[in-house]
């Protein structure tokens, strides 16, 4: 089988040069972005950019813009003038790694009170929240003269078997993110070295909410896809090769009896 793999595309080789490849394309992105003035930063997540993938899987390309002119904050003292600024809202009924974004004026630092774009709603206790199935609608209306987009998750994309997420920056500590790297530490893996990246690596706020919560078409999940990335590229040929088998499996017998509710990112976990 480890034979196979390597035929079939599953090589250290093939792997390096594919990372690579996806590598160079977000520094080309980065470069032709700055040029034009845009304020958009985008990364190549997924089994394409990290090599763990083979023709017969299919997988589709996943990229992520996320904005610069956006600014989320954990707490009040983050606010900037002049930007789009969102607070992170939680609280006990709030499913994991689920947020609330509740929307702040750019001139002063008080909360918004008025609907003032068609993006914002009012939740129960009378707070003006950014809807993140509303800002996909709006995306996909805006790329209605590229031609029809299709919504998926937090995807909204106009290209077929691409997967096109648009979201926010998160600078800040987490309190997530810290528990699982204490969690993790002195541990043979991930090294040390590792998870000191990753507590000052960015997450993302991505436009998909919990299926389960009352707030589903308003939230916002956290997604560490650098940190992910970050493992997946520490990850030996062996361990690269034993995940491609398991989305194998999963793709030719588990949906065909589950559907897509197994996904890669149940084998990779």
């Amino acid at each position: 089988m480890f034979e196979v793999l390597v035929d079939s595309g599953a090589g250290k080789e093939t792997v390096m040069e594919r990372r690579d490849i996806y590598m160079y394309r977000e520094s080309l992105e980065l470069i032709a972005r700055a040029l034009r003035g845009d304020y958009y930063e985008a990364f190549h997540f997924g089994s394409q950019s990290e090599g763990t993938t083979t023709p017969g899987l299919q997988s589709d390309i996943d990229i992520l813009y996320s904005s610069h002119r956006v600014n989320i904050m954990t707490d009040l003292g983050d606010w900037k003038a002049r930007m789009s600024n969102y607070l992170m809202l939680y609280d006990d009924m709030t499913p994991p790694q689920q947020y609330l974004l509740q929307v702040f004026r750019e001139d002063i630092q008080e909360p918004e009170t008025s609907l003032c774009d068609d993006i914002f709603v009012r939740s129960d206790s009378g707070q003006v929240l950014f809807s993140a199935d509303l800002w996909k609608q709006d995306i996909k209306y805006s790329l209605k003269y590229v031609g029809p987009a299709t919504k998926k998750g937090p995807s909204v994309s106009w290209k077929h078997n691409w997967d096109v997420v648009h979201a926010f920056h998160v600078c800040k500590p987490l309190p997530e993110i810290h528990n699982w790297i204490d969690r993790c530490s002195g541990r043979p893996w991930p090294p040390d070295q590792l998870l000191e990246a990753a507590r000052v690596a960015p997450c993302f706020l991505v436009p998909a909410g919990h299926p389960d919560s009352d707030y589903k078409r308003e939230e916002w999940r956290l997604s560490p896809n650098l940190i992910e990335r970050m493992l997946m590229f520490s990850f030996n040929m062996t361990q690269i090769k034993y995940y491609i088998v398991l989305k194998f499996i999963n793709k030719s017998l588990f949906a065909k009896i589950v559907g897509d509710s197994i996904t890669s990112f149940h084998c990779k976990t």
